[in-house]
């Protein structure tokens, strides 16, 4: 048998655990109309903040980093929609995924974010980031009462429809 022919019979196992992962983790990705995992992590300030501590309120569930330019322009703007519309029923929680929370915390400080936000840089928080198939950032999550996926959005999303989304959940 050839060098090549036996290079390519040696990759086939390798290939077919490949394909098999990636379906697997297709399956297992959230989808509109599911609940939406719940998960407990270290809040920026340090304190163990939990997704459902949120969830009894339709809430917008955004996982940034702090070096992604969409999400430096995306975060300011969600901070408006939440000053706008947290009294009027409306619930936020940010993830982060920098590589060090020193990172967030600053982006979150200078850029005056007041929605909740943790910390997934970590092992634990990258568990959270794969249970939600998070891709890229920044990755969006409307969730209506009690924590079901009514919306995602996957890069920058204008204003306007996360507030319609809001909006079609009663919240205007």
């Amino acid at each position: 048998m050839s060098g090549k022919r036996l290079a390519l019979l040696a990759s086939v196992p390798a290939i077919i655990a490949m394909v098999a992962l990636l379906a697997v983790s297709a399956l297992a990705a959230v989808s509109v109309g599911d609940k939406a995992p719940n998960f407990t992590l270290d809040s920026i300030n340090g304190s163990a903040t939990s997704l459902s501590s949120v969830t009894d309120k339709p809430t917008l569930l955004v996982f940034w980093a702090s070096w992604c330019p969409h999400c430096q322009r995306e975060l300011p703007m969600l901070q408006d929609i939440y000053k706008d519309l947290h009294s009027k029923g409306m619930n936020a929680m940010g993830v982060s995924v920098d590589d060090n929370i020193g990172s967030a915390k600053s982006f979150i400080q200078s850029s005056s974010i007041t929605f909740p936000n943790v910390y997934a840089g970590n092992d634990k928080g990258m568990g959270v980031v794969q249970d939600y198939s998070v891709r890229g950032v920044p990755t969006i999550f409307i969730l209506g009462k009690g924590g079901v996926v009514k919306a995602k959005y996957e890069g920058e999303v204008d204003g306007s429809t996360i507030r319609q989304q809001f909006a079609k959940l009663g919240v205007k």
